[in-house]
């Protein structure tokens, strides 16, 4: 067998540096940090310990890293959907977003486990801390934009208003999944900003 080249060196180490975050991802989530040990990562990771700390130095780094992973498909989705301002009326990309989340909440139960358990472990964890406000403001920063596109006044409150309604949401879905109206604070939410032509905020 020929030794692998550079490229497929860099590909392997890629794959199993997303094979330990996608592990510690789903065990955060189900155990909580504290009570997820670097061994039982490995363990799921199917990779020995000492291999693991050549990819990350400690469980501290790890869980950086896990939120930065947890959350690219969505961060991602989002700086594309304002790229398209110019093909997408700001009503649309308003829809698309929401939508989007609401789908998530219900597709990712692990992510919001995730995000629950942290938000009540974060001020313990300084570096975590960071990480999740980054998360945050590039979020807030998204849903500023929009409301500026929809010409509201106070855009940058109204994008703090709606992200403490949407994580409100989250955590009551999260709480009672079976009885939470989920399509209804959708709806509530899409015609409040969109569908009402006389909102006072304008």
């Amino acid at each position: 067998m020929s030794p692998r080249t550079k490229q497929q060196l860099a590909q392997l180490k890629e794959e199993r540096k997303e094979q330990i975050l996608e592990a510690a991802f789903q065990l955060f989530s189900i155990k909580g940090y504290n009570h997820t040990s670097v061994n039982e990562i490995a363990i799921k990771a199917k990779l020995s310990k000492g291999l693991l700390y050549n990819y990350f130095e400690g469980k501290e780094k790890l869980l950086n890293e896990v939120v930065l992973f947890a959350f690219k498909d969505t961060t991602e989705m989002g700086a594309s959907l304002l790229k398209s301002v110019d093909n997408l009326s700001p009503e649309k990309i308003f829809r698309i977003l929401i939508e989007s989340y609401f789908s998530m909440l219900q597709v990712q139960e692990e992510l919001m486990k995730l995000i629950l358990s942290l938000a009540v472990q974060v001020s313990a964890i300084p570096s975590v801390h960071d990480t999740m406000l980054q998360v945050y403001h590039n979020f807030l920063g998204q849903l500023e934009a929009i409301f500026k596109e929809l010409n509201y006044k106070d855009y940058k409150k109204e994008a703090i208003l709606l992200g403490a309604i949407m994580d409100g949401i989250g955590i009551q879905y999260m709480l009672d999944p079976t009885n939470f109206p989920l399509d209804e604070m959708k709806e509530m939410i899409i015609n409040k900003y969109i569908d009402n032509e006389n909102d006072s905020n304008k």
